[in-house]
């Protein structure tokens, strides 16, 4: 369907004259199809013609008859033919029209401009969750990094703490060995009978130390007491210590991950989200400045995008609500 074209004079009393013929005459002839009473147009002023154009579409055509003062189109001295778009101003002497569409016309491009606003708007809103969610996908990372240092200072303290213990297990078995020696010889020396100063004076020394390996650590004193059978387990060590660490503090930084790569991915979504709405618009404007038939091909078009877009936005955001 094409749009119905019209001519408004502005001039004295406002008045609209329908496109309604193949070719449209303007004059003070009273047989021209729009007369005009304005001593500076001729008889014959100008003509406009309907010439069809590509695919079916019309177009109107204005050119001047050879008028004593000429034809003006937005101002410009018409010297040829010129083909009329909307809202031209066309002069003839002191007499002004426009060329404008009909109602018909004009209500289909409000409706495109009012569709345009809605996708705009919506696109607007995808486009700021989109936004949203790559700011919180950025923050999740920056945590997760966070606690994978902290994770990684608790593992050099827990490391540190094991070779201490490690060190200190092999010095208290070296001890228990000496202490077992000590025992032994005290034992020994209980059924002898010690004549020279110099073995008494030994057998001081052993007591003194005998006493000072007493005052080390019972519980590694406790763990050694078994030495052919007892040994450090070095990952049950740190496996416990990281266990208390995270009793006090989050450093869980894969779930922080993974939740930014959710936040990541949700955003990526809206953002082809918001370009299948733009798309929309682009839609909506070739049918705005479409005159055949296509112009509704289009605002379909853009009204299926759109609907589509609004669809897997809501989709994504009730998926993520319920995730």
């Amino acid at each position: 369907m094409q749009p119905r074209m019209k001519l408004v004079k502005h001039t004295g009393e406002r008045a609209e004259y329908p496109l309604d013929a193949e070719v449209i005459h303007l004059g003070r002839e009273q047989a021209r199809t729009i007369p005009i009473d304005d001593p500076l147009v001729s008889r014959r002023h100008a003509e406009i013609t309907c010439v069809s154009k590509a695919h079916g579409a019309n177009a109107w055509v204005i050119r001047d008859l050879g008028s004593a003062n000429g034809t003006y189109v937005n101002d410009n001295l018409l010297t040829a033919s010129h083909r009329l778009r909307v809202g031209d101003r066309i002069q003839l002497g002191n007499t002004l029209f426009t060329y404008e569409e009909m109602e018909s016309g004009q209500r289909f491009r409000n409706i495109i401009a009012v569709l345009i606003a809605l996708s705009t708007l919506v696109g607007a809103l995808v486009a700021w969750r989109a936004s949203v969610a790559t700011d919180d996908a950025a923050s999740a990372r920056n945590d997760g990094t966070h606690v994978l240092i902290r994770l990684s200072h608790y593992r050099s303290g827990i490391d540190a703490s094991l070779y201490q213990n490690l060190g200190a297990f092999v010095s208290y078995r070296l001890h228990l060995g000496t202490m077992e020696l000590l025992d032994r010889a005290l034992a020994d020396s209980k059924e002898k009978t010690y004549t020279s100063s110099l073995e008494g004076e030994r057998l001081f020394h052993a007591n003194m130390a005998l006493a000072a390996l007493d005052l080390v650590d019972q519980d590694y004193l406790h763990r050694a007491e078994s030495a052919a059978e007892q040994s450090f387990e070095r990952t049950r060590f740190t496996e416990t210590n990281l266990a208390e660490a995270t009793t006090l503090e989050d450093l869980d930084y894969e779930a922080h991950f993974r939740e930014s790569d959710r936040a990541s991915l949700i955003a990526q979504r809206l953002t082809l989200t918001a370009v299948l709405l733009s798309l929309s618009i682009f839609f909506y404007t070739g049918a705005t400045l479409s005159e055949s038939r296509r112009k509704y091909f289009l605002a379909a078009m853009g009204v299926v995008t759109f609907s589509l877009g609004t669809l897997v936005a809501a989709l994504i955001e009730l998926a993520e609500r319920a995730g």
